[in-house]
């Protein structure tokens, strides 16, 4: 904390942090002193002239915004000489300004207007008549539209695009009065501006103006705004929902709120239409005959019910299993898992982390035991040094980003790891493009340059690694012969680069790891991530401030639904389900027989496919996930599916898997409920409830504590949301101190144990979660993926997300400006293989291997290396996961969705292939 000082506005003893702003100060204060170019989030400016002041012993007047106090300042904010100045700066700012006003946007300018009794339909307020330069409006964005006539030239959007997004697209083209903002090099469309439209939330003055709703939006007819949480990735960034006629009109970023104080990207601006879409679910369909039937909830529930009795009666308790859903809050996942173990008296139960962060997890939580990130998301622009490895955080975690590139501007180096270019290369000191998964190899060979420069901390080791200098030693023997030389051999990366990003890793003050789904969704993803965490605990890049591992979350809430206890091995809180005392204290809240619960390990997604395929398992319960188009290996999955006695899903639209249910039941949006989440960072936010659900749809846990007494046991009575949640605390000690009344002041970051507790921004400080206190080293040697490249399929596809678009895109694709960013299925390959294939930029082609195929566009890119290509995985008429493997990594159980070999050819040379399921 800075020094506190003393000074006086007009004759007031004010106390404040030397060299803060002054205008900031004096609004805390209580003075209103007005201005239109400066923002909290922003550098000062100081060119719209009207946050005018005297400053003793300082001639003339100064402006407010580009002052720093100090002691023993005294400041006049408010005389007759002030308020004319003021009055003559927004006189002279009108008469370049239209004034014209329809009511679907905040104008600060027009309060100060009215607030000084401007009159704007008289000239006589201005010295010369009102001006009007030739106007330029922009409108070839899908996102806003910007109209000259109203700008100020208070760069409020310039130094938003730049300072809080760290894009630097936009700027001033002409001079003078003629001056104007342009995007890029003129059209907004055809620039990289992205549509996270902060731009448009800073702008004073509705020059630039956002196009979703203004033929219907009127903010004097907007009921109310809600505070609640986005509902996209896993950043939990706070929104503000604009409310008129129970409809959502606009979400604007809530202002001095972590994680995103005010910023978003365009799916939480712009991606909130799916929620009134008319596409929604909004009865219970039953599938008759092969047709779906609208029927009542009485009818639909009651045959859930007995079918899924008849299916345990009949097959024993382990014939059902469940699918939860990252999407939905903790409140409904814990619901979840309770009716899984109550209802069905099984442990089958998983979601999508199986398909995504596993293998991290598990590699974390045999190392450390926690498998959640070490820091708070603010710590990516405060580190000395990002390693990023796996995970194109720009475009899957664009809010984290804003903060690395702020970072950046700051000094902060990165390292980017990653066998694709991706847009945060742009800011990276070194850019480390292995061969596709050789990522063990890889982090070997940093590790042997490390151990043989001797840039490890000893003391760390021996202090807080199990077995100290002993398991320092056997990681040395494995990873001596992973010189830059040999490492180079394997991975392709120079071996200068590999030296370079070790000493820059190891040597920087303090470092952190952000690892993505490039590292973990790989047969050897468990693998991938001990690699990590060894480089990271012998340089003791760990247990400190701003140093640590942290793997973002790709959905809302990913993080919550385990910690809440949707796993087939551990109950709420990551307590394994063979812990007997725990299986007791939970009998005593749950209010049945210890023996009720079980304490055989479930099978996880994948297991369950095979399970169904084999005949083992008869009925299934989906709660908000779309296994057709997430599941690896497609055809397989819907050949299994095909054999399902009884299929349910709970959803908000019908999705591919909803087709393939004999029930279907109307579920609720993220904007119609309450209840939490937890984000990337272990953060508890609140989410909700603005509008009404649409028709009969009804929330989620409801659903499932009915359907359970239908089936004759009981999961409990719940008034609300917030009761579910105090039984969360109950059971599950990392969230033993957080409840709704904590939470309306903020999010809170567990572990927080007790009430009293302020919650952990940063873990494992003191010691780490294991019983010993202390980390464990796996040493692990490089193994060559079992997917090779070969004649037939001489091409390794990878996949990944895009920015405009969201998983399987049951949300995204509802909203027509995410649309508009990209909607369309493509293949990106290096130019030598589109010239060796002889394919044409732009062409149709079919990507086929031995396990499926499908039609897609071909876009010729230098962003990724010969022989490899990369898909997006989210369009359902091109579905990527036809090709992708459903073999395991042996401790994680997650699928190799990152590499899966293929053959790329044009759509008239193409010949049937063999597929096999």
């Amino acid at each position: 904390m800075q020094k506190l000082i003393t000074l006086k506005i007009d004759q007031q003893i004010i106390q404040a942090e030397e060299g803060s702003n002054l205008l900031k100060v004096a609004r805390e204060n209580g003075f209103n002193i007005p201005g239109l170019c400066f923002h909290n989030k922003l550098t000062p400016t100081a060119a719209c002239r009207l946050c005018s002041v005297k400053i003793k012993n300082t001639k003339g007047i100064t402006m407010a915004c580009g002052i720093k106090v100090s002691d023993g300042l005294e400041v006049i904010a408010f005389d007759d000489e002030l308020h004319e100045n003021r009055k003559q700066t927004l006189i002279h700012l009108l008469s370049e300004h239209n004034p014209a006003f329809d009511d679907t946007y905040y104008d600060e300018f027009r309060e100060l207007i009215h607030a000084f009794k401007i009159d704007t339909n008289k000239t006589g307020n201005v010295s010369k008549e009102i001006i009007f330069q030739e106007t330029v409006i922009d409108s070839s964005s899908p996102a806003l539209v910007y109209d000259s006539s109203k700008c100020i030239k208070c760069f409020r959007c310039i130094k938003a695009c730049t300072e809080i997004q760290g894009k630097d697209i936009l700027s001033f083209a002409e001079r003078g009065i003629s001056s104007y903002i342009v995007a890029g090099t003129g059209v907004w469309g055809e620039s990289e501006c992205d549509g996270c439209g902060e731009c448009i939330q800073l702008c004073p003055t509705g020059a630039i103006v956002e196009i979703p709703h203004r033929s219907e939006i009127k903010l004097s007819k907007i009921t109310k705004k809600v505070q609640t949480t986005c509902p996209y990735c896993g950043v939990g960034c706070q929104l503000l929902l604009y409310i008129q006629d129970g409809k959502i009109m606009r979400a604007d970023g809530f202002e001095n709120s972590s994680p995103n104080y005010g910023r978003l990207c365009v799916k939480g601006r712009f991606g909130y239409d799916f929620v009134h879409s008319k596409e929604r679910l909004t009865k219970p369909l039953i599938k008759k005959e092969g047709i779906f039937v609208e029927s009542s909830w009485e009818e639909a529930l009651t045959l859930i019910a007995s079918k899924f009795n008849f299916i345990k009666k009949n097959f024993g308790i382990d014939a059902n299993a469940g699918y939860s859903s990252a999407k939905c809050t903790n409140e409904d996942n814990y619901i979840f898992q309770k009716f899984i173990r109550l209802a069905f008296e099984s442990n089958n139960m998983d979601y999508c982390t199986r398909l995504c962060h596993a293998s991290t997890v598990t590699g974390m939580i045999k190392s450390i035991n926690s498998g959640a990130a070490s820091n708070s998301i603010e710590d990516f622009e405060e580190t000395s040094c990002l390693f990023v490895i796996g995970n194109n955080i720009i475009d899957t975690h664009p809010i984290t980003a804003t903060y690395v590139k702020r970072g950046v501007a700051k000094g902060m180096k990165v390292i980017v790891c990653d066998p694709k270019w991706t847009p945060l290369v742009k800011y990276a000191k070194i850019w480390l493009q292995p061969k596709a998964g050789t990522d063990v190899a890889l982090m070997n060979g940093m590790i042997q340059v490390i151990i043989s420069e001797n840039l490890i901390d000893s003391d760390f080791i021996n202090a807080r690694i199990e077995n100290g200098m002993v398991a320092y030693e056997e990681l040395k023997a494995v990873t001596e012969k992973y010189t830059p030389e040999y490492t180079e051999k394997i991975t392709g990366v120079d071996k200068e680069k590999i030296i370079t990003a070790a000493r820059m890793y190891a040597t920087a003050e303090t470092a952190m790891i952000a690892t993505g789904m490039g590292m973990s969704q790989q047969i050897t993803g468990t693998a991938n991530v001990f690699s990590l965490l060894n480089m990271c605990l012998i340089t003791g890049q760990i247990g400190k401030a701003l140093c640590g591992i942290n793997p973002p979350r790709g959905q809302n809430n990913v993080q919550g639904a385990t910690d809440v206890g949707v796993s087939p091995f551990y109950f709420p809180g990551y307590i394994p389900i063979t812990n007997t005392e725990n299986r007791k204290k939970l009998a005593n809240i749950w209010k049945v027989k210890e023996e009720k619960i079980s304490s055989k390990p479930g099978l996880t997604t994948i297991e369950i496919v095979h399970a169904v395929h084999q005949g083992d398992i008869k009925g299934l319960y989906i709660m908000g996930e779309n296994p057709l188009v997430t599941d690896p290996n497609l055809n397989h999955t819907r050949a299994a599916f095909q054999k399902l006695d009884f299929l349910v899903v709970q959803d908000i639209f019908m999705t591919e898997t909803s087709l393939e249910a004999d029930v279907v039941l109307p579920a609720s949006s993220f904007a119609e409920k309450e209840g939490t989440i937890v984000n990337s960072d272990r953060r508890v936010l609140r989410v909700r409830k603005a509008v009404e659900m649409p028709g009969e749809a009804r929330e989620d846990w409801k659903i499932l504590v009915e359907i359970a007494e239908r089936m004759g046991v009981s999961i409990g009575k719940y008034a609300d949301a917030e009761a579910i949640f105090k039984e969360i605390a109950m059971v599950t000690p990392i969230m033993a101190g957080i409840n709704y009344t904590k939470l309306e002041k903020g999010g809170i970051q567990w572990p927080c144990p007790d009430e009293n507790h302020p919650g952990t921004p940063t873990l494992f400080l003191d010691k780490f979660s294991t019983p010993s206190g202390k980390a464990k080293i796996f040493p692990v040697e490089y193994e060559e993926q079992s997917e090779k490249v070969s004649a037939a399929y001489p091409l390794m596809m990878n996949s990944g997300r895009i920015l405009n678009q969201y998983h399987s895109t049951t949300m995204s694709r509802k909203n027509n400006v995410l649309n508009e960013y990209g909607n369309q299925s493509y293949i990106l390959m290096h130019p030598s293989d589109v010239q060796k294939y002889n394919i044409s930029n732009g062409e149709k082609v079919r990507v086929i291997n031995k396990r499926g195929e499908l039609m897609t566009t071909l876009r010729e890119s230098t962003e990724v290396l010969q022989g490899e290509v990369f898909m997006p995985w989210h369009f359902g008429e091109s579905l990527v996961n036809n090709l992708t493997r459903d073999e395991m990594d042996e401790f994680s159980k997650i699928a190799p969705f990152k590499l899966s070999a293929v053959r790329i050819e044009k759509i008239e040379q193409c010949i049937p292939s063999e597929i096999k399921i």
